[in-house]
């Protein structure tokens, strides 16, 4: 074989090799941006389930009816006819108590509820008091009767309380000036305990 074809040959040969050496770089790239394509997908899926969905409140934050969450807005009727939303009372501390008329605890921290109230509400505090499942005929004549004077709303359909995962009663929540959850307490609060939390919040 003379020595140009030969050359000719080998110049074949090598093209060859090139061309499978390229071909193989072509399907090595494709398998990484399919598997990091994948990876992709797999970690955005992950972060979506770990993220709850959160909605927002008239403050502009993050829902979350937890002690450090924020506040969501309502609105819902009232003892006196008339329509409360929470934001209604924005940048006030708000102590908001859900209770119901035949729960004995319930009935038994009203009065320092009232007390409390009474002797901070020029300061920036607010009670609400959110009635569970009841109607005005049965709530107004036990307010009436114990002369109670902060506000008392009706949660007739029992949303409020869903909305703030409330599943027993009486469950307060105690809420600062940004709306954010400074304490959440199941079961009775006194009003000692009520001057321990509530107080820094109104200074």
């Amino acid at each position: 074989m003379s020595n140009t074809h030969r050359s000719i040959s080998h110049n074949r040969r090598t093209a060859q090799h090139q061309k499978k050496v390229q071909q193989s770089n072509r399907l090595l790239v494709a398998a990484l941006v399919l598997i990091l394509g994948g990876l992709s997908v797999i970690i955005w899926m992950s972060m979506q389930t770990a993220v709850p969905t959160e909605t927002t409140n008239t403050y502009g934050a993050p829902a979350l009816a937890q002690q450090g969450g924020t506040v969501t807005d309502f609105t819902i009727g009232s003892l006196d006819n008339g329509q409360i939303s929470l934001a209604d009372y924005e940048g006030e501390v708000i102590i908001m108590n859900f209770w119901a008329t035949w729960c004995p605890p319930c009935r038994a921290e009203m009065p320092g509820l009232n007390r409390f109230y009474e002797t901070y509400k020029d300061e920036g505090l607010v009670v609400l008091a959110v009635n569970e499942e009841e109607s005005a005929e049965q709530v107004r004549p036990f307010i009436e009767a114990n002369a109670f004077t902060f506000p008392v709303l009706l949660d007739t359909e029992g949303g409020v309380a869903q909305q703030y995962s409330t599943r027993s009663f009486p469950t307060t929540f105690i809420i600062d000036r940004q709306g954010v959850i400074q304490h959440v307490q199941t079961g009775e609060i006194t009003e000692a305990e009520l001057e321990k939390i509530v107080l820094p919040l109104l200074q």
